[in-house]
């Protein structure tokens, strides 16, 4: 990643700077502008309305990073500036960062964008990072006086950030979950925390043989009656806790991207209830990121330590899932790959004798 040695790698990497430079070149656009053919520190500092010299020096730094190939023509005698005339190519790195990137990550990363509001609040807590790691706790409420879910209630601005996020993450999930899954085989699926039901209005909308039930709090479930309508018919809503004893009776119940909030404690009371619920061999479906999934390992370590410090929650292994259900009588029985890096549908069978 970095053309040093070690020592200098390392200073690199602990730097405040390396963060902070990487968000101004987001938040000023340099790898749109590079790709659309402003190539010079001068052209840059015109079009971004920079200090052409205090520029150059973030575009050596982010350079240096891997974001740009920086180069300088050849010496033909002359005096110009040498800082001038460098020019910047962007790299497969610095590609990530262009504004039309599925990824969408140049947002997450703007300073100015008004969707991040959700991620700048994060930042106070990741700062706290080694206090979380000295008690094991999570530490957002130390940064900002309130349990991060009480902090979103509080701000409905950055509740609405949050879930937005959320949304983009599970309309690129919510296609591909309702085609690699036998969903044709299973009667009656409980979407556990299903917030607003999109995810449900697909499968229900896809096969309709298929009956679904929601399992949220109250107030999502106000807003879930108008995203489920068209499936009024065979979809029931449901307020409650995924703590408390869930609707029983259904052979399929799906957890997707939840475990991963809480602790080991309370990821298995959720599958404890419902182990509860479903009918003898029937299935708990688990959508979640891997941190063994061979994919994208330094998002999942990313997001891992992010659940660690908001939440008190991890990302897990394969076999921390196995573990989990084998407590609570479920036994995994298979598990497929999404096309998003990382993440993977894990299936639970019932065991018949309990």
């Amino acid at each position: 990643m970095f053309r040093q040695d070690p020592l200098n790698t390392i200073l690199a990497l602990g730097s405040g700077f390396t963060p902070t430079a990487v968000r101004v070149t987001a938040t000023l656009r340099l790898p749109d502008l590079v790709d659309q053919g402003h190539r010079t520190v001068a052209a840059l500092a015109a079009e971004t309305g920079s200090d052409e010299q205090s520029l150059g020096r973030v575009l050596h730094y982010v350079s240096l990073l891997g974001l740009f190939e920086e180069t300088t023509p050849a010496d033909d005698g002359a005096d110009a500036d040498e800082q001038a005339e460098k020019q910047y190519e962007l790299t497969d790195v610095g590609r990530v960062l262009l504004s039309e990137h599925p990824s969408n990550l140049r947002r997450w990363l703007d300073y100015d964008d008004p969707s991040r509001a959700m991620e700048a609040r994060f930042e106070p807590a990741m700062g706290r990072l080694r206090d979380a790691v000295r008690t094991g706790l999570p530490v957002y409420e130390q940064a900002h006086g309130r349990p991060f879910w009480e902090d979103l209630e509080a701000h409905p601005d950055i509740e609405k950030s949050f879930n937005t996020g959320i949304a983009r993450i599970a309309n690129r999930l919510v296609p591909e979950l309702a085609r690699i899954h036998d969903w044709a085989s299973a009667g009656h699926v409980v979407d556990v925390g299903g917030g607003n039901g999109s995810l449900l209005l697909k499968l229900l909308t896809e096969h309709p043989g298929l009956r679904g039930t929601l399992l949220e709090l109250d107030s999502v479930i106000r807003e879930a009656k108008d995203t489920v309508a068209p499936v009024a018919d065979r979809c029931e809503l449901v307020a409650g806790s995924f703590f408390d004893p869930m609707p029983a009776g259904a052979d399929t119940y799906l957890i997707a991207n939840t475990l991963h909030n809480w602790s080991d404690r309370d990821a298995a009371r959720i599958l404890g209830r419902c182990a509860e619920a479903v009918v003898p061999g029937g299935k708990v479906l688990v959508v979640e990121r891997l941190l063994d999934s061979g994919k994208d390992p330094v998002m999942a370590s990313y997001a891992d330590l992010l659940m660690l410090v908001l939440l008190g929650g991890r990302e897990r292994s394969m076999a921390d899932l196995r573990g989990l259900g084998a407590g609570v009588g479920l036994t995994l029985t298979g598990s497929k790959r999404f096309e998003l890096p990382g993440h993977w549908l894990v299936e639970f069978t019932r065991e018949e004798a309990r």
